[in-house]
């Protein structure tokens, strides 16, 4: 079986992607082009990375999925989708999710199984004449001329602890709110469509130690985490005095000069939110490179992360607490710059209100079926592993080639 059709059964045999594409209603009347071919040929262009939607265009009446799909216009897709609910694709999300609980996907992480979400949020896209009632505007100084950009911004809640960070959803920001009541949204709406068994925890970076996020999660039943900081003077202070009066509770160093010091604090008392919370400091000293330029060089530098968690945390042992807080590290580099880089998040296309949060809602999609697809189904069975996603993003890529364009091909 060829890889590119290894990766569509794959797709319908564990996912029901089909099915669940097929079930997708839109309010077009008569359309020519059904919801459904639509929706794939934004699947498969994501999986193959394509970066604009002219692209998949042009794959459609020339290419790859001319066969597969048909030829569509990008106005076909940006219509067809800017006509879709993105509440019912979440809803289609939801079984693909249930899918990933029911068949174990998520489980043998370094966490005691507990399935730990970290919120952040990434900006998508920016313009200074395209946009949507639900943009938001900043006013950048432009050659000296003060002038009104376009941009979006959106909440992610995404899984950690296993080979790839796996994502849930996405809510876009709306104006005039900050980050922290989007993030919530977006946690009650996936907990009250999967179920409070669904998720653990959930950590947050320093905008998120407030007193109404822990006490939100705690009605979610869900335990709470967060960066500490400057924004939390009084409990960073109160954290720092009892770390000063305790032993670390574990200590690595090297041949090199780095080194690494975690103290655990169960009972810091947080004036704020009147209630006691768990502390985690850490100090490090790294080889990092300081400078610009010819004058940058590695140097041994020091670092300093606290991390604030709800008492919910104290039933997880201290290291993993720990692991947890390491892991909110790696987001950025492991997810926020692969998903702009490669799967082109960024990319400033089909800036319609609907149109734009499908768009996200699809890419995601893609992602996640791609990269379970890749560790749980490729190279878990290879001897021979395949270097990166990307490697395997252009072999999937030279697969459909070979498969769908064989029989387009004249014959001499």
């Amino acid at each position: 079986m060829s890889l590119i059709s290894s990766f569509e059964a794959y797709a319908n045999k564990v996912f029901r992607l089909d099915s669940i594409l097929g079930s997708l209603s839109d309010e077009r009347i008569q359309p020519t082009i059904p919801l459904h071919s639509i929706v794939k040929a934004v699947f498969l262009a994501s999986a193959f990375r394509i970066k604009a939607i002219s692209g998949i265009e042009l794959e459609c009446r020339l290419g790859i999925l001319k066969k597969k799909i048909g030829p569509m216009s990008d106005d076909t897709i940006g219509y067809g989708l800017n006509h879709l609910s993105p509440d019912q694709l979440r809803l289609e999300m939801r079984h693909l999710q249930k899918v990933w609980k029911r068949n174990g996907m998520l489980r043998n992480n370094p966490f005691n199984d507990w399935i730990v979400g970290v919120l952040d949020v990434i900006e998508i896209g920016s313009s200074y004449e395209r946009h949507c009632p639900r943009c938001l505007v900043r006013h950048i100084n432009n050659d000296g001329e003060e002038v009104e950009q376009y941009y979006h911004r959106a909440s992610v809640l995404i899984l950690v602890g296993y080979e790839f960070p796996i994502p849930v959803d996405i809510e876009l920001m709306r104006p005039g709110e900050d980050e922290v009541r989007c993030g919530l949204r977006l946690l009650k709406r996936v907990v009250k469509q999967l179920g409070v068994r669904f998720i653990n925890a959930v950590i947050g970076d320093a905008f998120y130690c407030k007193p109404h996020f822990f006490s939100e999660c705690k009605k979610l039943k869900i335990a709470a985490g967060a960066v500490l900081k400057e924004n939390q003077e009084n409990l960073l202070e109160s954290a720092e005095v009892l770390k000063r009066q305790s032993d670390p509770i574990f200590t690595k160093q090297n041949k090199k000069g780095e080194y690494e010091k975690v103290w655990e604090l169960k009972d810091v008392y947080w004036a704020t939110a009147d209630k006691d919370v768990r502390v985690i400091w850490a100090e490090r000293r790294v080889l990092d490179y300081v400078g610009k330029g010819k004058d940058k060089k590695l140097e041994l530098v020091d670092k300093k992360n606290v991390f604030v968690f709800s008492k919910e945390m104290d039933a997880l042992p201290a290291r993993i607490v720990y692991q947890i807080s390491r892991h909110r590290w790696k987001i950025d580099a492991s997810f926020f710059q692969d998903f702009t880089r490669n799967w082109h998040l960024k990319h400033p296309t089909l800036h319609f209100e609907k149109a734009l949060e499908n768009l996200l809602l699809i890419k995601l999609i893609a992602y996640t079926i791609f990269m379970f697809f890749f560790f749980r189904h490729i190279n878990s069975r290879r001897h021979d592993k395949i270097s990166s996603f990307i490697q395997m993003a252009r072999m999937l890529y030279q697969s459909a080639c070979a498969v769908w364009l064989a029989d387009t091909v004249p014959r001499i």
